[in-house]
């Protein structure tokens, strides 16, 4: 395809919802994942495109690439942050958004999002690549320049990292899910410290980028952390992340902290929390805001009204009687 017959505009608007949630599932901020886009938005609209055949496939390259190289840059920044760093979480729209729709089509679990920071970024992007893009070895090796033989390995040795890690092999059952999210909802609103316990495992894996917690707490030190989150809040929502039932925390109509947590059913039937992650960084709470925020709120409250005034405006010849 030549650089005459590439119409860059609308090549790069066809892809760039998939783009975006692989810059996100990447690098696990959407701010990241929007400032990597609009490089390649850059990159696309400068570069010489005459030995372009694929354009897809060029974007998803670059894409990537960027990606990996602001990874290695973001993760020294984070391991240096004493509070430790969590990816932002992705609320689902009720009426979703392309982005929106290409992340669903690219799922992947929060928890494993979380585990994903274990991976070293060239490991990272072949196993985003493979497992939430459903990209061939041979694609993988294309974009990473690697052969696919040592593409396929990268993705086998990431796999085995995540598993030992704790990484969930399958989605829970989702009522059995939500059951739990709303009995968690419900003790963390009455900050009901024996109902907390109930809904725990006996040793649960609870991380936070609060830092709330002391390591002379340990082993209680869990407890000490969701109960600290309850406090912060006024009340407590279950709101959709990634397909995923989990609760926001609002103090004076804004969101405070998004609580995700892993589940798991017992041999005796029960279901228990095994993991639960709280992120409560303002700037990694934005997007949340802007969807369930006071500002959110106000917006929706003010559309509500004006198609409430305008369907009762009445023409003048109108009959209504006003002794009725």
């Amino acid at each position: 395809m030549t650089e005459q017959g590439i119409d860059k505009a609308s090549s790069f608007e066809a892809v760039r919802a998939r783009l975006l949630a692989l810059a996100y599932r990447m690098l696990g901020s959407r701010a990241e994942a929007e400032d990597v886009v609009q490089d390649v938005w850059l990159k696309w609209h400068l570069a010489d495109t005459q030995e372009v055949q694929t354009p897809a496939a060029w974007l998803t390259t670059i894409t990537t690439r960027a990606a990996i190289d602001r990874l290695r840059h973001v993760q020294r920044e984070r391991a240096s942050q004493a509070a430790g760093w969590l990816p932002e979480p992705w609320l689902d729209e009720v009426a979703p958004s392309a982005e929106e729709l290409a992340l669903r089509a690219a799922e992947m679990s929060y928890g494993v999002m979380l585990l994903l920071e274990r991976l070293k970024p060239d490991e990272r992007a072949a196993f985003v690549l493979h497992e939430a893009f459903d990209c061939d070895y041979a694609e993988i090796a294309k974009i990473l320049d690697r052969t696919p033989a040592s593409c396929r390995q990268i993705v086998h040795r990431a796999k085995g990292r995540l598993q030992r890690a704790g990484a969930p092999l399958e989605r829970p059952d989702p009522a059995a899910h939500a059951r739990i999210v709303e009995r968690l909802r419900t003790a963390l609103e009455a900050q009901d410290r024996a109902g907390l316990l109930r809904l725990f495992s006996d040793a649960p894996e609870v991380v936070s980028d609060a830092p709330v917690c002391t390591p002379e707490l340990a082993p209680v030190a869990w407890m000490e952390t969701v109960t600290a989150l309850a406090h912060q809040a006024s009340h407590a929502e279950v709101v959709s992340v990634e397909g995923a039932m989990c609760i926001a925390l609002l103090f004076e109509g804004e969101v405070v902290g998004v609580i995700d947590v892993s589940t798991q059913s017992l041999a005796d039937g029960s279901t228990r929390i095994v993991a639960l992650r709280a992120v409560t960084s303002a700037a990694r709470l934005q997007a949340a805001n802007r969807l369930l925020g006071r500002a959110a709120i106000m917006k929706l409250l003010a559309r509500i009204q004006r198609n409430a005034l305008a369907s009762i405006t009445m023409r003048g010849d109108f009959p209504v009687d006003v002794n009725a």
